[in-house]
């Protein structure tokens, strides 16, 4: 499988600023050539989204905690955009330090095809391009949360990729999403 990190994906999970996963022992070239000799556990393929898997050859924590009664008073909420040009969406998050993250044991590439990469002006040179890069404790797929499925559905002019929205993927977002949240 063909595959390369985007210039928006390296742009922010190879940044010591970036609030979500992030790799500091890989620069984005470094990332896709240890990729290329990973073991890549190819999950599902809806339209121009590809969800893989690979064992955690990097530095990388894990993105989430569990929600409970002693660590949701920590939970942080705003209005972001991840570009300029996005309309903010609600998101909610744990402060890093506030809460216990577990080494993440798996890494979960979210692709787009170069088709769908050209329609949102990136061009890559490869069959794929990693968009996101989420780092877990288990090789669970997780859904994608509730409000960036909204801005999917708003299409590419407000920062999403067009994908209509699906009720019962919605709520199987909301149903995780209830229980966990990411640490920045």
């Amino acid at each position: 499988m063909n595959i390369k990190t985007t210039a928006f994906a390296a742009g922010r999970h190879f940044s010591a600023d970036f609030a979500g996963t992030k790799i500091a022992s890989h620069t984005a070239d470094a990332f896709d050539a240890a990729l290329s000799d990973a073991e890549i556990i190819d999950v599902a393929t809806e339209g121009f989204v590809k969800h893989v898997l690979v064992r955690n050859f990097t530095d990388a924590l894990s993105g989430v905690a569990c929600i409970t009664k002693y660590n949701a008073h920590l939970l942080v909420s705003e209005y972001k955009a991840r570009r300029e040009s996005e309309l903010p969406v609600l998101t909610r998050w744990f402060p890093a330090g506030s809460v216990e993250v577990e080494e993440a044991m798996w890494l979960h590439l979210v692709l787009y095809s170069r088709e769908q990469l050209e329609k949102e002006g990136i061009e890559i040179d490869a069959d794929w391009g990693i968009v996101s890069i989420n780092a877990g404790p288990t090789a669970e797929i997780t859904p994608l949360g509730p409000a960036s499925q909204m801005r999917n559905a708003m299409g590419i002019e407000q920062g999403g990729n067009g994908k209509p929205l699906d009720p019962a993927e919605y709520q199987r977002g909301v149903a995780y999403w209830n229980q966990w949240a990411t640490v920045q």
